[in-house]
């Protein structure tokens, strides 16, 4: 008798209902098919959406002064403590001696568009300078993830 029992023949008798909606159909090939036409058709379209924001964007360079995030030293007159009176210190001042900490951003004064940058150790040397930081820009947190990092007056980079 288990001779007779393959697997397909157990998948080809109809279930037994224990609800009040009748019994429940095998799915036919000709289903079978159409479902996973279906199911491979959705993958494809989420592929074709998922490309261009993986693939969004190539490095840029952005122009900019690499100052304090709060822009003290950018103001005039500057704040910070007394005796501070040029951009180098102010923006030194607010990075380590003021808790918490200001972190370095690149602020552009021609847009007046201010930059979180995402390695703050690459962008230390550079403090106070006119700068191009080339990098990608993420601009839904309007941070750029710092690839180089070169002083605008000279042509030279230090990373």
């Amino acid at each position: 008798m288990l001779a007779s029992v393959t697997p397909v023949s157990v998948f080809r008798q109809p279930l037994e209902a224990r609800w009040p909606y009748g019994r429940i159909s095998h799915p036919t090939p000709g289903k079978i098919n159409l479902i996973f036409l279906a199911i491979l058709f959705l993958l494809v379209v989420g592929l074709l959406l998922a490309l261009p924001a993986a693939a969004a964007q190539a490095p840029a360079t952005f122009k900019g002064e690499i100052t304090d995030e709060h822009l003290n030293c950018i103001q005039t007159p500057m704040k910070a403590a007394p005796g501070i009176n040029d951009k180098l210190s102010c923006v030194l001042y607010w990075a380590h001696f003021v808790q918490p900490p200001s972190k370095y951003v690149l602020y552009d004064a021609a847009t007046k568009q201010t930059y979180q940058l995402s390695d703050q150790n690459l962008v230390q040397p550079y403090v106070a300078e006119k700068v191009m930081v080339t990098g990608k820009l993420d601009p839904a947190t309007k941070t750029i993830q710092v690839t180089d990092i070169k002083n605008a007056g000279e042509g030279s980079n230090k990373s």
